[in-house]
């Protein structure tokens, strides 16, 4: 796979990331390296379901659940890395690390988290199966107190869209300078701690909508959320976390 990334930070959106909590860098990736994405993403999570359907059993890197009329639903495969040869080199991407290094403020990032996101309903026979019904809506949340309770105080959250992110696909919702203040966390019994709206009123909302090739940066402690993919296409990302190395910790 060729290098895909080719430019660096400006002062200006350094500065914007600390204020507002996100970026948003398109055409950072080239066709050929999404397409090969892709490819990888449909054939992993094939070889997922089909082991699960073979065997009858969940397979713990499967976040999936049944939609209110009963068709099952995949919100994402973790991890990806060992599955993904392309998913590995566009994380161990020198230029991508050094885009998180200059807006975590610290070389030598460490990543931490890596998953393909799907939203996606799956054609399965999956009876077997003792899912929870949900809905399709990834309620407001933030991820910094689930990073911080494993070890990580800060990080930096960056999806490449494989497919077109439109509000119509769920597309990422956030909350611009949320990550700023303390958010109140409200637990659920199926979707973990969830931000009420009052911490996060939808008219202040930016809906993040973007083309293939685009990478998206937050700060993990951004309010965020999404919606219903109503589309009838795919809405595919591959998330990556990363977090600065602390002192004498090996990357």
């Amino acid at each position: 796979m060729t290098s895909p990334l080719a430019s660096a930070l400006s002062a200006q959106q350094i500065d914007r990331f600390a204020t507002h909590g996100y970026l948003v860098l398109p055409d950072l990736l080239p066709a050929a390296t999404i397409q090969e994405l892709r490819v990888e993403a449909d054939d992993l999570l094939d070889q997922r379901l089909a082991q699960m359907v073979a065997t009858r059993c969940a397979d713990p890197r499967v976040t999936w659940w049944r939609l209110p009329d009963g068709t099952p639903y995949v919100l994402k495969v973790k991890p990806v890395l060992d599955l993904s040869p392309t998913a590995t080199a566009v994380a161990d991407d020198t230029r991508l690390c050094g885009l998180v290094a200059d807006l975590l403020g610290a070389p030598a990032p460490t990543l931490m988290d890596n998953k393909l996101m799907y939203k996606r309903t799956v054609d399965i026979a999956a009876g077997w199966a003792a899912l929870p019904v949900l809905g399709e809506e990834v309620r407001k949340h933030t991820d910094a107190a689930y990073y911080a309770a494993h070890g990580y105080p800060r990080v930096l959250t960056v999806a490449v869209c494989l497919d077109p992110c439109t509000e119509a696909a769920g597309a990422l919702r956030v909350w611009p300078g949320s990550h700023r203040r303390t958010i109140e966390m409200v637990p659920t019994l199926h979707q973990g701690p969830v931000v009420p709206d009052q911490d996060a009123p939808d008219d202040v909302a930016v809906t993040l909508v973007a083309a293939p090739g685009t990478v998206l940066i937050w700060d993990a402690a951004l309010v965020h959320a999404s919606g219903s993919n109503t589309s009838g296409h795919s809405r595919r990302l591959l998330v990556l976390g990363y977090s600065p190395t602390p002192a004498g910790r090996p990357r």
